[in-house]
């Protein structure tokens, strides 16, 4: 496919088979410099820039029993890694993360192959489509009418609905796979919103991304468990309210998702004013989550990392039902059907089953009934009804742009924001990481 979003995107099974940070115990009525909430990539990275920075203490909050937020390696379900949340690593031409990789024995990191060298087939019912390009004009066509305006519109206004039987696989494709959402759900313009972001090569660890990781982050300490329910910026400082008692800091940096912020899980005193508390529900989690399968043997001929484009249906308000299928990723010999949108939210409240039985009828249309006899194992990672996550990830609603720069704003100069939804490279483990730099910075200037 030319371009995808890459999802930073269950209950918790199990946990990656490496070294976790250092963990910490939450002492009540302790002062710290800055609290972080939160122990995904954004959380992570601000934890890490301070304790690299010294001169200020600083406390990280996790809410759950492990870190990385939507990315998260499992190595006890396939016995192999298996990445539930985050796949590709976006930017790795210049990422930290393949840098720190490359120089770690421990892990092994490759660039993904390009569409040139035929990553991809494209299947019509059983057989291999005839003419793809069919596929990949309407696909073209969706993405130049998107990009086409700045207008903070739904592509539903701006697309042209085409009488074809592959418009559905390029809506699922431009919308549900790339955005974790359908045309009619997110903006135009926060879809072109990437301002002064070089693209460069996709990359893959062997390992997991997850296992990156926790070997990147092992010395960051961090409070798992931990589940913060008000922040108090009333006084002097921050008040941060936790299960295990209360925490005093000068400043406090908010990672969580918006996800978790709209449900409004952590109670602000005093209240957020409207507008704010408006972004959080505004730049909406999309939802995208995924069937994991393995077979005795892998039925696609293609090498690593290849993927798999098939007529898709609709229902009647046209929200593509279907998945996106990637073959072998990262060498782990699984496949991956990844179900986003409006059906991947429905997926999530069928259950489980409901889901791997859709995932392997889809591949079964393809390849035959054959297929399932060498089905081995199987997991469903549903992300959307995940507590501690809520959905995908961020992007702003039709008429809603205006509340990227609102989200980002600080509150009194003690609370700050920072993820992959105040991001530049918004939707990314990249930007996410960026963006956590960027206001550990910001605060140690201040």
């Amino acid at each position: 496919m030319k371009s995808r979003r890459k999802f930073i995107k269950s209950s918790l099974l199990g946990l990656t088979a490496v070294a976790f940070p250092n963990i910490i115990k939450v002492s009540a009525n302790e002062d710290y410099d800055v609290v972080v909430v939160g122990a995904g990539a954004a959380g992570l990275a601000a934890t890490n820039e301070f304790r690299k920075q010294g001169g200020k203490s600083v406390l990280c909050l996790e809410a759950s029993n492990r870190i990385g937020g939507r990315v998260w390696t499992d190595n006890n379900i396939f016995g192999k890694p298996y990445d539930k949340g985050a796949l590709w690593i976006e930017n790795g031409d210049s990422s930290p993360f393949i840098k720190f990789a490359e120089k770690n024995s421990k892990l092994t990191v490759y660039k993904e192959r390009r569409s040139s060298q035929e990553i991809y087939s494209v299947y019509d019912g059983n057989k291999t489509a005839k003419n793809e390009n069919e596929l990949w004009r309407i696909y073209d066509t969706a993405q130049a009418s998107i990009a086409s305006t700045r207008k903070d519109i739904s592509p539903i206004e701006v697309v042209p609905n085409q009488d074809s039987p592959w418009f559905n696989t390029a809506h699922m494709l431009v919308g549900p796979w790339e955005m974790g959402k359908d045309f009619s759900d997110y903006s135009c313009k926060d879809y072109n919103f990437e301002y002064d972001v070089i693209t460069s090569g996709t990359y893959h660890c062997e390992q997991g991304y997850g296992a990156l990781f926790n070997e990147m982050y092992k010395d960051v300490p961090v409070e798992l468990n931990t589940k913060v329910k008000e922040i108090d910026w009333s006084g002097k400082g921050v008040k941060i309210i936790t299960d295990k008692g209360t925490i005093l800091s000068n400043k406090c940096i908010i990672t969580v998702s918006n996800g978790v912020l709209s449900s409004e899980k952590i109670k602000f005193t005093p209240k957020l004013n409207v507008e704010k508390q408006e972004a959080f529900s505004k730049i909406s989690l999309g939802h995208y989550n995924r069937v994991a399968l393995e077979f005795k043997k892998l039925f696609s001929k293609k090498a690593h990392d290849s993927y798999l484009y098939y007529k898709v249906k609709s229902d009647s308000m046209g929200s593509p039902k279907g998945c996106g299928i990637t073959i072998n990723p990262s060498k782990s010999e699984l496949c991956f059907c990844d179900f986003g949108g409006k059906f991947g939210l429905e997926v999530s409240k069928e259950g489980s089953e409901a889901a791997i039985d859709f995932a392997l009828n889809e591949l079964v249309n393809a390849y035959g009934s054959k297929i399932k006899k060498d089905l081995v194992n199987s997991h469903f990672a549903d992300w959307s009804s995940n507590v501690f996550i809520k959905g995908a990830w961020a992007s702003a609603e039709p008429g809603a742009f205006k509340y990227r720069e609102i989200l980002k704003e600080p509150i009194a100069d003690k609370i700050y924001f920072a993820g992959e939804a105040c991001a530049r490279d918004w939707g990314t483990v990249g930007g996410a990481t960026e963006s956590g730099i960027l206001q550990a910075k910001n605060i140690t200037k201040s």
